[in-house]
């Protein structure tokens, strides 16, 4: 385990309002960037994955010991590259009238992802 890090000002609300929330994940925000024209796949991967490796937020874990909070950096979660090809359903989103709700609706389905469906924190 790498140093333990105070919580930053607004953190102390959030965990405290995350644990006695019922909505999972209520402070999660996401965002998604829309990109035009032709996209070289392998490429736009391999920066997806460095961007996130590079994120120190995104490999961050919370415990709570005798009342206090704290936070490190998980040095040993890495971020892979995708390597399953996108369904051939999501070719056709370009033209789609609704493509985020389409794709979001497609991959709630998937069996395998659970994190739309999550009922725990996430960490």
């Amino acid at each position: 385990m790498t140093q333990r890090l105070p919580l930053v000002a607004a953190q102390p609300g959030i965990w405290m309002a995350e644990k006695l929330s019922d909505l999972p994940s209520a402070w999660s925000v996401a965002h998604y960037v829309e990109l035009n024209g032709e996209l070289d796949a392998p490429l736009l991967a391999k920066a997806v994955a460095v961007g996130m490796q590079q994120a120190d937020t995104l490999r961050m874990r919370f415990t709570e010991e005798n009342g206090e909070v704290w936070q490190w950096i998980d040095p040993e979660y890495t971020f892979g590259e995708p390597t399953r090809r996108a369904p051939s359903s999501y070719a056709g989103l370009r033209r789609n009238k609704k493509p985020y709700a389409t794709r979001t609706r497609h991959r709630y389905r998937q069996p395998g992802n659970v994190a739309l469906r999550r009922r725990t924190p996430a960490f």
